[in-house]
């Protein structure tokens, strides 16, 4: 696997200016001094509520509980910190790093004051560690197969977007060009998207069946081209799910090992537990879909699964598959809220297929899921009806807001234009961005004609 790494800045967010008023926490290092403090922070984000989500977040990953907002998120530009060096020197190093923060302390006794002044963290994350455990998490081999057990052979790593056909097709001197979900790229970004290259051999892979059941399973989509068939349909459709469950167990052992290590009277001990409670939700809700279809594999019974595929005859660029649970539509318009626990949520599948003259951009769902995904797939009818290119880009944006799994071509990818790498960079981040809440109008905006896709044919399971 190549290391080399593509990065682009993306175009200038705001910064806003948010103080909170905070105390330590037992493990914070100046607990036995410090009574309490004003935690002023400079945060790069796209919004207020980012701002302040991601402020709040760093205070408590240095051992402060906040109590108060003593100022709430507030824009501000360099020249609002004139004559102000301590400001200043703040604004500035947001700048780079994403985020500055000072704190003004007083004593226990409240009768001296001292600051401002930043702190170490007391260091309770070990990046050894987690890596460690995400690497090995990531060899760990299972078999989602419906019939897995004994009779499972060796844990193979199975390629969820086809080397032969998609990647091989796209590939350059055997390389692509994918999402890095590297902790070290990560933060040397703040936070924000990069494109690395890597061999097409490690490229979208993952432990999740033995070898037997995968090459049994999936021939009818691996040894031909797309037709499509209700069975190919589903394959696809199941390779997806199975992935993200591959992924989703994953992230959840990950956040459980996190939360084993923190301290009970850890500050950070209510962010981990929010998320642990958020990806038990979608894991469980996964697992129901998956269940759905497997199914359908056992009963050889196609006849419960929709489609719709666009055909494409210009040459690929991209390869994708993954799949989301529809918020909002390609108009902005809510489908289902995904924050309700009591909300049995709909799931969408989507990758990019093989065919006879070209590819295609396959969406398919259980028929469980139909009253959200048939509605999404209105909204996009609507958008390609009145300007067929404002649908393609609708489709090329929807796959980098919610797909990690992506692969592009290193000839288009080097060959594109600095705006157009930095929209695309802008989309994936709206994907990885931990702290800012989703857009209900994110899909009508976006890496506008950068895909040039022109589709030439659509075809449905439905009506």
């Amino acid at each position: 696997m190549t290391a080399s790494a593509d990065r682009h800045s993306l175009p200038t967010k705001a910064t806003f200016f948010v103080c909170f008023q905070a105390v330590p926490t037992t493990l914070n290092t100046q607990y036995s001094a410090v009574g309490g403090a004003y935690a002023a922070c400079w945060v790069v984000a796209a919004n207020p509520e980012a701002a302040y989500t991601k402020a709040r977040f760093f205070v408590a990953k240095s051992e402060w509980e906040v109590v108060g907002v003593e100022t709430p998120p507030t824009e501000v530009v360099e020249t609002s910190f004139e004559g102000r060096e301590i400001g200043l020197i703040q604004f500035r190093t947001a700048q780079t790093k994403g985020i500055a923060i000072v704190y003004t302390c007083w004593s226990k006794d409240g009768l001296t004051e001292a600051g401002p002044m930043a702190f170490d963290e007391p260091g309770l994350f070990d990046l050894n560690a987690y890596v460690g455990s995400k690497k090995k998490l990531s060899r760990t081999g299972r078999c989602f197969h419906p019939e897995s057990g004994d009779q499972c052979g060796e844990f193979i790593s199975a390629h969820s977007i086809q080397r032969n056909g998609q990647l091989s097709v796209i590939a350059h001197e055997g390389h692509v060009y994918t999402l890095s979900m590297n902790v070290g790229d990560l933060k040397k970004n703040d936070g924000s998207a990069s494109l690395v290259k890597c061999g097409i051999g490690v490229s979208s892979t993952f432990f999740g069946f033995c070898d037997k059941h995968d090459n049994e399973l999936f021939a009818p989509i691996d040894k031909a081209f797309l037709v499509p068939t209700s069975q190919q349909v589903l394959l696809y459709a199941y390779r997806s799910v199975c992935r993200e469950l591959f992924v989703k167990e994953n992230a959840l052992a990950l956040i459980e090992g996190r939360i084993e290590a923190l301290p009970e009277t850890s500050a950070l001990r209510r962010t981990f537990d929010a998320m642990h409670s958020g990806t038990s939700f979608s894991l469980e809700a996964l697992r129901i879909h998956k269940s759905a279809l497997d199914t359908l594999i056992d009963d050889l019974a196609h006849v419960d699964i929709e489609y719709v595929l666009f055909t494409c005859r210009q040459p690929q660029f991209v390869a994708f598959s993954g799949l989301f649970y529809p918020e909002f539509n390609f108009l902005g318009r809510t489908l289902q809220d995904l924050m309700d626990p009591e909300c049995r949520l709909d799931l969408l599948t989507f990758c990019s297929v093989p065919t006879h003259n070209g590819w295609g951009f396959l969406f398919a769902w259980h028929k469980s899921s139909a009253p959200t995904c048939r509605e999404f797939m209105r909204s996009l009818a609507t958008v390609s009806h009145e300007d067929p290119r404002a649908g393609a880009d609708a489709m090329f944006r929807m796959v980098l807001s919610n797909c990690e799994n992506t692969a592009f071509s290193p000839v288009w990818w080097e060959q594109a234009s600095s705006q157009q790498k930095a929209a695309v960079l802008e989309c994936f981040n709206r994907g990885v961005d931990m702290f800012t809440p989703t857009d209900p109008a994110y899909l009508t905006y976006g890496a506008e004609d950068v895909s040039q896709w022109v589709f030439d044919g659509v075809y449905a399971s439905h009506d």
